[in-house]
């Protein structure tokens, strides 16, 4: 078995290890595989590197070659064509459960997001291809280290997190992102997650959110549900579940203190949210943490 070929089984091993959080597309005939393509949680992007080839998603024709970034949005049906024998690419599947364990991302970047929706293929500069390269030979590296460093997760969520904003950047430049056209859902969704990451301490209430964008709790969680595959209430209660994992990485903090800076209306109350969300009570989690540093 060739070195790269028993690289490749390792890096797969440790892919599934993960859960699917994150996976490598290093072959279009895998990416594109009937089977594997209706994937209704997964985001997948792919950069083509060389040679030439055509794809269909969602039953339109597209073709691709060298600097060509294909974005397919979760539940996207894709079926590949021609590929040239000189065809190579990079990519990757990023499950919604892994994006969702990053920090807060600005809601800039559903800008991108939308776009792709609309535009599936676009050609980027070669300084955009060789970013995404970099990125994406790193992010690889770690994931087929033989003996991943004690904090491999925080380092992975970190570098992609790291990708999605320079890439961003990049992208911006390059399509005038200005340029997308955007519907009254994605304007209020956009705006949503621009509330939510913002406000602190953050409201619980998928009503308070409501009012503060004129629309309906129940239209406020379709629109969240069209665009996130989530609802109002599990978007925000991501961002609280976040909130409260960083005050209590802060031990000069008491456990009421955090309580109280969070807006929970008491400590017991308190204690079952981070025991309903996080599976161990606040004393408990905060030792975690301590224990793992």
């Amino acid at each position: 078995m060739h070195a790269n070929e028993t690289q490749r089984k390792g890096l797969q091993e440790k892919v599934s290890f993960q859960g699917e959080r994150i996976t490598f597309i290093t072959d279009i005939k895998e990416a594109m595989h009937p089977q594997k393509t209706a994937r209704p949680n997964c985001f997948a992007v792919l950069l083509c590197t060389a040679g030439t080839g055509t794809f269909m998603m969602n039953g339109k024709s597209y073709s691709v070659e060298k600097n060509d970034l294909v974005a397919l949005p979760p539940g996207t049906i894709a079926d590949k064509g021609h590929i040239s024998d000189d065809f190579t690419s990079r990519g990757f599947y990023l499950s919604s459960d892994f994006i969702a364990e990053m920090d807060s991302l600005p809601s800039s970047l559903w800008n991108a997001r939308i776009y792709f929706v609309e535009h599936p293929v676009t050609r980027v500069n070669d300084e955009t291809a060789r970013i995404f390269i970099q990125y994406y030979d790193l992010i690889c590296s770690k994931f087929a280290a033989e003996n991943p460093i004690k904090h491999h997760q925080t380092v992975t969520n970190l570098l992609m997190q790291a990708f999605m904003y320079e890439f961003h950047d990049f992208i911006a430049q390059t399509l005038e992102m200005g340029s997308v056209k955007f519907t009254s859902g994605d304007r209020i969704f956009r705006d949503f997650l621009a509330i939510v990451v913002s406000t602190y301490p953050k409201p619980r209430s998928v009503t308070w959110y409501a009012e503060q964008l004129h629309v309906t709790p129940k239209y406020l969680s379709t629109i969240c549900k069209a665009h996130d595959l989530s609802t109002a209430s599990e978007i925000i209660t991501h961002y609280v579940v976040n909130d409260i994992k960083r005050s209590l990485m802060r031990p000069e903090k008491s456990i009421k203190e955090v309580s109280n800076e969070l807006g929970f209306p008491s400590l017991s109350f308190f204690g079952k949210y981070v025991r309903k969300h996080l599976g161990l009570s606040p004393k408990a989690f905060r030792k975690q943490l301590a224990e793992s540093v």
